[in-house]
């Protein structure tokens, strides 16, 4: 127990120091040897939980959107029901909670020059164990063809997270919802 406790301070620390560091240095010109020296740790320490600087603020948002993901449905009247992505609801209290974050994930993502985005793993791997219809699929052709909409759904989630000028909420949902409904009738087809 007191590893735990010990390895969660330390891995605080760590955060504390990227985001100290933030605040004079973009992330890119980060060190893992000024993160150690902020964090008063040394660099084999930083290595033992972080890969890189970018991991570091990567694993923070992730748990902090999901938090806040999972507050603001647990409040929320639809929050009681099973996810549904085309529940327009749901999918606005997700996009308003990602919204909040867009300068966060913006920034990681231009940092990581976009590439391995692993910020939307934990959603697309909700999305796929829990939001329908991808937890109805039986067949092989409806399985593949609900990973290549939540491929698709998650890359238009990242794009429009990014962009400079991103859609307002209200026109997204009811682009989503035609994507939606387009390919959830698609998933049907014999």
């Amino acid at each position: 127990m007191q590893n735990i406790i010990t390895n969660n301070k330390t891995k605080n620390r760590i955060l504390k120091a990227v985001v100290d560091l933030l605040s004079n240095l973009s992330l890119s010109k980060i060190t893992v040897a000024e993160i150690a020296r902020t964090a008063n740790i040394n660099r084999k320490t930083f290595y033992k939980y972080f890969d890189t600087p970018t991991q570091v603020l990567l694993i923070h948002l992730q748990d902090q959107i999901l938090s806040d993901l999972l507050n603001n449905l647990d409040q929320s009247p639809v929050g009681k029901a099973p996810l549904d992505i085309t529940n327009h609801k749901q999918t606005e209290i997700v996009l308003t909670v990602l919204n909040r974050y867009r300068s966060a994930i913006k920034s990681i993502y231009h940092a990581t020059d976009g590439l391995n985005f692993e910020l939307f793993d934990d959603f697309l791997t909700r999305l796929r164990r829990d939001w329908l219809p991808f937890k109805n699929c039986q067949s092989a052709e409806e399985k593949f063809m609900s990973d290549i909409f939540s491929e698709t759904t998650i890359k238009l989630l990242t794009e429009w997270l990014v962009a400079d000028q991103p859609l307002p909420i209200s026109l997204l949902l009811k682009r989503a919802d035609y994507f939606f409904h387009t390919s959830i009738s698609d998933l049907s087809i014999k």
